[in-house]
């Protein structure tokens, strides 16, 4: 063998050691990744796995998700629905309350009415505001202790009316009716003008003179008789008016009947506050007194001082006729103006 084949030889050899290292150190490689490439793809399987558990679980949870939120949403068309059934049921339940309270507060305000009509009427009747003051007085605090709109603005009205009947001069029928009926009764005993002798005897003071005894006595007793036969005999009477000394008796008793129908009448147009009626009944009873009857006589003298106090009555003032409280309840519908 030749010098020079060891060397070859040698080479050759730790070419293939090389070589055989290189494909042991690339299989060592290959093996390596393959392992790597294992662990990778079984991690990707876990997570994959992992990840459709997680998406079926989340498919759930959205499918449990819709159907909570369907649910939701019928229980909120529901609610809703409620909602609007209670809305409704409100409205009707105010309208009925302000239908209640309106009706009631009609009651109230119509029998307020009502009782400042009658009490009107009656203070018209009789003449006296008292009554009519008083219902307006408590009609006042009633209405204040209301205190609705209506009632409050019905409560100025009355207190207007108040205000203004407190300070009203009001004449005084029922004492007027008294005088008449004393006038009335005074007719029977006026004497006619066309009478000599008064139908009630009407007898002369006596004289305040001591009393006498014996014969002066008896003497004074028949002279007094004598006289008052005298006088019985002879009247003296002024008459402005002759024909009255031509009535005869039957006449002289129309006379008193037709000044008691006239004084009747008066009353009659008193009551009714029929002021033309009633200052034309007084002139007419006045002329009676003066040119029909003997006014000389006291009992003539008082009938036309009663007469007179009688006309000065004046029934044009009527201050309970025009209430501006009931003015405002017939604006409101309400009652009677």
């Amino acid at each position: 063998m030749p010098p020079l084949a060891a060397p070859a030889r040698r080479g050759a050899v730790a070419t293939w050691l090389a070589i055989g290292a290189l494909l042991v150190l690339l299989g060592a490689l290959a093996w390596g990744l393959n392992q790597r490439l294992y662990a990778t793809q079984e991690a990707i399987a876990q997570r994959l796995q992992q990840t459709q558990t997680h998406a079926i679980e989340a498919r759930t949870i959205a499918s449990q998700n819709a159907q909570a939120v369907r649910d939701l949403a019928g229980k909120l068309a529901v609610l809703q629905s409620q909602v609007q059934d209670l809305a409704a049921q409100r409205e009707a339940l105010q309208q009925l309350v302000q239908q209640l309270a309106k009706t009631r507060d009609d009651a109230f305000l119509g029998q307020t009415a009502d009782l400042i009509g009658l009490a009107q009427q009656q203070a018209e009747l009789s003449g006296s505001l008292r009554p009519l003051i008083d219902t307006l007085r408590s009609s006042l605090q009633r209405l204040q202790r209301a205190g609705t709109p209506r009632a409050l603005l019905v409560a100025r009205a009355v207190q207007a009316d108040l205000t203004r009947l407190k300070a009203a001069v009001v004449p005084d029928v029922p004492v007027a009716a008294q005088r008449l009926d004393q006038l009335a009764a005074m007719v029977d005993g006026l004497q006619p003008l066309g009478s000599a002798q008064p139908p009630g005897s009407e007898p002369e003071p006596a004289a305040s003179a001591p009393p006498a005894t014996g014969w002066r006595a008896w003497l004074g007793r028949l002279g007094g008789a004598a006289w008052q036969q005298l006088r019985k005999l002879f009247t003296v009477t002024r008459v402005d008016n002759p024909q009255a000394l031509l009535a005869s008796p039957s006449q002289q008793e129309f006379l008193r009947a037709n000044l008691k129908l006239r004084v009747l009448n008066a009353r009659l147009d008193l009551l009714s506050r029929n002021a033309v009626a009633y200052a034309s009944d007084m002139r007419d009873i006045r002329r009676a007194l003066l040119t029909q009857f003997n006014t000389g006589r006291p009992s003539a003298q008082l009938a036309l001082a009663l007469a007179a106090q009688v006309a000065e009555v004046d029934l044009t003032a009527q201050p309970a006729a025009h209430l501006q409280s009931l003015q405002v309840l017939s604006g409101l519908g309400l009652g009677s103006d």
